[in-house]
């Protein structure tokens, strides 16, 4: 009877360890994303697109660059997307000085503007892509896809590049 009882401890204590091996995994493969927009309404658009994707969670909200900038300091999160017209810091700066403070985190743009004048200084600093905010619905999910995999994900100019949407 020991020997069950020693077998089936064992067989237990297995399945917990693999278990907890698992859940371990799925945690660091989750991917942690930082959203700034000084509009509640577009950070609570990113939130919900984020949201379709179980390995994605929105790790924090900032209403402005400063705030973007501090909580991505404090949470080093895996991927940042940016409002470019944010107020106290602007998203390119802030853009910056995360690269800058933590260059592991992903930067992705985002604006209602025509931001393509952006585009060279974008990439200098090393943002991986920027997505229209009125394309958000449709590429903000490939773009974190493809940046997350080395990619860039900018627009192109010409119309004939559009369908292909990756522009490095």
């Amino acid at each position: 009877m020991h020997s069950a009882a020693r077998k089936s401890a064992n067989f237990l204590r297995a399945k917990r360890a693999q278990a907890e091996q698992q859940i371990r995994q799925e945690v660091l493969m989750t991917k942690r994303i930082l959203v700034a927009d000084d509009h509640a309404s577009v950070r609570r658009c990113l939130r919900m697109l984020i949201a379709q994707r179980q390995d994605w969670q929105v790790c924090a909200e900032a209403d402005d660059g400063v705030d973007a900038v501090e909580k991505a300091k404090s949470l080093s999160p895996d991927v940042a997307v940016l409002d470019i017209a944010m107020g106290r810091l602007n998203g390119v700066d802030a853009a910056q000085e995360i690269r800058a403070r933590c260059p592991a985190t992903i930067v992705l743009t985002t604006s209602m503007y025509d931001a393509e004048p952006l585009f060279p200084r974008l990439q200098t600093i090393g943002v991986k892509g920027f997505i229209p905010k009125n394309n958000l619905a449709t590429d903000l999910l490939p773009a974190i896809d493809a940046a997350l995999t080395g990619q860039s994900w900018f627009p192109c100019a010409e119309l004939s590049c559009r369908s292909g949407r990756l522009r490095s």
